[in-house]
């Protein structure tokens, strides 16, 4: 895993500790679902997206929140690096 990937996890597990009130595990892994191992539910997905927008200083486009991408931490970290490059570039 590389080190923007690290970062970006780290990141994520600090917006959902800071603002959302559940408890998640000290590390993360790409494999953890957010709806079934981290109890996060489609309200508080929500809420994720507003705080995705504002530590990593990107906007979420509403056509781009696709089920999918809030699968796993993994295909979330994979989306906040998408974003984040196309800021970039």
């Amino acid at each position: 895993m590389n080190v923007n990937r690290e970062q970006y996890m780290s990141q994520l597990r600090e917006a959902i500790v800071q603002n959302m009130n559940i408890q998640v595990p000290e590390q993360l892994k790409e494999t953890d679902r957010l709806y079934h191992d981290l109890n996060i539910d489609s309200i508080m997905v929500l809420q994720l997206v507003v705080d995705l927008e504002e530590v990593f200083g990107v906007t979420v486009p509403e056509e781009d929140l696709d089920p999918a991408v809030f699968e796993t931490v993994g295909t979330l970290v994979s989306f906040i690096e998408q974003l984040v490059s196309e800021k970039v570039g």
